[in-house]
């Protein structure tokens, strides 16, 4: 089987972005201001009260200095518009007018989540073919349970059919390996044979936030008597349970524009919302809402709506989720629905309308609590879950306007609130602090890294007269790594071009803020030099800890002496350069 994925030539991709001034293209999504010689604005990537995003014109990158956001003209566009990097790239080839070939494809070999993420595409096509083909049961199930056709086709509903091998035999056809088919995870294993992990099920297609199809969930139309309702992939390269979110990757653009997601349970429930208008929501994939998939919804607001069933469980389920919305800083509402209902049966007995003004009457978690008699815990503990989750909210400004809700909304001064939340922060600070290692600021390799991006000579030398052990703080070794493997180059110098499709954020952001370093008054070669002495000055320290174990061993004491030598040797030719 050949495996293909869509790629961009290079030199293509050169042009867009030359052809795409930064501050032209972020001035059309935000008011920049001229400061200096750079361009300053409110930052759409966090709660941005002050103007914290810089714009360089003349070194076509934007950093964050609050959030740490940072790229090029490109990655502006793809994070504000939560666009793949091709994505953006052909946006910007539009906008620019130029003509962008419809795809082109590359053969990759040996990269096993490619070739299983062509598995899961073949798959889906597969199921969703089988639906409209051999799945009139599965359209009546869905047509009594009022969804149309229409829903099916665009969310991508498939069926898989009663039979033992149809998805087997259909992959093997195309091309599939039977050692790439066991690992991924569509398939039993009984009796040393494969066999579909997934017959005579509605299935539901899960997607990343890309849009890439990475597993299944799939349901019964009938019970059967020792049968799951649900059977989900299980955990593959592609996919871990609690990661993700259904229907992200058809919401998230409109999640980003209202500026807050609706979380509800399951895939019908969230069918019901998307067919009737609630384009902004997403389903936990019926399971209790996890950091990692808080995290992913992060990226894209800041307000979230719980709306699970109105029963105990959703009730119970909806207070820890809000509580671990609330520790990472969002602004959490939980929606109240009747015991009886969930947002799949409220709105075929009741309408859109009524689901609208059930969202527009959310409550927010803290005076939910403060008031709601369903959850089970008492006052006290009430308030000490909403501690617990403050304790670990690191924006201390947040923290004390939520402190304040709290004691609004249940009666409890600020000082009593405070004084709880601070002893046992203290606590927990005492416990983990002998776990924190210092990692600490070395300007001789900051400002090496910084003087190596400002001309191509200068960069040459950094990949080709150093190696990693110079830079002892680990993000600059990061970012040297990285640099060292780069192919810049020399005309036209572009140092904005490291910032395309880095996947590493924390490499980008130290790029980007490396890249607005102003060191005009510093020579390259003097840095480099100082990084040398330093580099010496660790390995005569880390010789004397080694002699201090072993001080009869005459090899390191001649290896210490030769280390002083060149250290005095070293040092001599600065001092002579200062005075003469």
């Amino acid at each position: 089987m050949l495996f293909f994925r869509e790629k961009m030539d290079q030199n293509l991709i050169d042009q867009i972005r030359r052809a795409n001034d930064i501050v032209d293209v972020i001035q059309g999504y935000l008011p920049l201001k001229r400061v200096g010689s750079n361009f300053r604005g409110l930052c759409p990537f966090h709660n941005d009260s002050r103007p914290s995003l810089y714009v360089s014109q003349s070194k076509q990158i934007f950093k964050c200095f609050a959030c740490g956001k940072a790229g090029n003209v490109i990655g502006f566009v793809a994070d504000f518009e939560k666009l793949t990097f091709i994505e953006a790239v052909k946006k910007l080839a539009q906008r620019a007018g130029i003509q962008v070939p419809e795809y082109e494809k590359t053969k990759v070999v040996n990269t096993k989540r490619e070739q299983l993420l062509s598995v899961y595409k073949s798959a889906a096509e597969f199921f969703t073919s089988s639906l409209f083909a051999f799945g009139q049961n599965v359209l009546d199930y869905l047509k009594k349970r009022s969804f149309s056709p229409e829903t099916a086709k665009e969310l991508q509903l498939g069926y898989a059919l009663n039979s033992e091998k149809a998805l087997l035999n259909h992959l093997l056809k195309e091309g599939y390996s039977v050692s790439l088919l066991k690992d991924s995870g569509l398939f039993g294993n009984y009796g040393g044979g494969l066999t579909d992990l997934f017959k005579d099920r509605l299935m539901f297609p899960i997607h990343n936030s890309l849009g890439e199809v990475i597993a299944f969930g799939g349901r019964i139309l009938e019970p059967k008597e020792g049968v799951g309702k649900y059977i989900n992939s299980p955990g593959t390269e592609l996919y871990t349970k609690g990661k993700e979110l259904y229907g992200l990757y058809k919401t998230k653009y409109n999640i980003s524009k209202a500026g807050t997601a609706i979380i509800c349970e399951g895939y019908f429930d969230f069918l019901r919302l998307y067919e009737n208008g609630f384009t902004n929501s997403v389903a936990s994939l019926g399971t209790a809402l996890t950091e990692d998939q808080i995290n992913l919804l992060a990226r894209f607001c800041n307000r979230i709506i719980i709306l699970y069933d109105g029963d105990s469980a959703g009730i119970k389920a909806a207070v820890r989720a809000g509580l671990l919305c609330l520790s990472r800083g969002m602004e959490v509402l939980i929606a109240n629905l009747p015991a009886e209902e969930d947002p799949d049966s409220l709105i075929l007995k009741q309408g859109k309308i009524a689901m609208q003004e059930v969202v527009d009457k959310s409550i927010p978690l803290i005076n939910f609590l403060a008031t709601d008699p369903r959850p089970e815990q008492p006052t006290a503990e009430r308030i000490e879950l909403i501690l617990d989750a403050l304790r670990i909210l690191k924006d201390r400004i947040k923290q004390e306007l939520l402190l304040q809700e709290v004691s609004d909304a249940f009666g409890v001064t600020v000082g009593a609130l405070n004084s709880k939340l601070r002893r046992s922060s203290a606590s927990v600070s005492a416990e983990s602090s002998e776990q924190i290692v210092p990692q600490y600021e070395s300007f001789e390799e900051r400002n090496v890294l910084a003087l190596a991006l400002k001309d191509y000579e200068s960069y040459k030398l950094l990949a080709n007269d150093l190696d990693s052990s110079y830079f002892n703080n680990k993000r600059y070794r990061q970012v040297y790594n990285f640099l060292i493997t780069q192919n810049l180059k020399s005309e036209p110098w572009e140092p904005a071009a490291l910032l395309d499709n880095i996947e590493n954020n924390e490499i980008k952001e130290s790029l980007a803020e490396l890249l607005f370093e102003d060191l005009q008054q510093m020579c390259f070669e003097d840095c480099l030099s100082g990084l040398r002495i330093r580099k010496v000055q660790r390995d005569l320290e880390e010789m004397d800890r080694a002699i201090s174990k072993d001080p009869k061993n005459m090899e390191l004491l001649k290896e210490k002496e030769k280390l002083a030598l060149k250290y005095r040797q070293m040092t001599r030719k600065v001092v002579n350069k200062v005075l003469y």
